[in-house]
């Protein structure tokens, strides 16, 4: 191989490195911050869930006892 041919593989390994050490950190951002508020609203949508899923219920309970009570 020539010298610059050589040369010009370091450059492009040196620039490979340096793209993957910013997908690296892209990733820890996305894993830090984004997951975090997704998880924020997953808790969020399932307390709703549940409060709906109660009413519901008691609902049920309540149309129950007037059928048998009457």
């Amino acid at each position: 191989m020539k010298q610059q041919e050589i040369q010009d593989l370091r450059i492009e390994v040196t620039e490979v490195k340096g793209d993957i050490k910013l997908i690296n950190q892209e990733i820890s951002q996305i894993k830090d911050n984004h997951l975090s508020h997704i998880e924020k609203s997953i808790t969020n949508i399932n307390k709703i869930i549940w409060t709906v899923g109660i009413l519901v219920f008691a609902e049920l309970i309540l149309l129950l006892k007037h059928f048998i009570l009457g």
